[in-house]
């Protein structure tokens, strides 16, 4: 792979990266959000509110983990992500 080749899927998994963890980081602040809602809003709704943001931050989490593990791959050891 070329240099500029090389620091360009650099620079485009950097960028999914920073997108990975802001998205995680909005999860979990509603998840927060829930949690504080949850003793104001009645049972079968605020409990539903809260497992619907616990399993978007758990999937926000399960991407920032595999996006940080490719760009881990691809810096520090030189491995080319497979295509999306």
């Amino acid at each position: 792979m070329a240099n500029a080749d090389r620091r360009a899927l650099v620079e485009m998994w950097r960028i999914r990266l920073e997108d990975a963890r802001t998205r995680h980081k909005t999860a979990h602040a509603a998840v927060d959000d829930a949690r504080g809602l949850q003793s104001q809003i009645p049972s079968p709704d605020g409990s539903f509110a809260l497992q619907h943001a616990l399993l978007a931050e758990h999937r926000a989490l399960a991407e920032l983990r595999r996006v940080l593990t490719v760009f881990n791959d691809l810096v520090c050891h030189g491995k080319s992500p497979e295509a999306d």
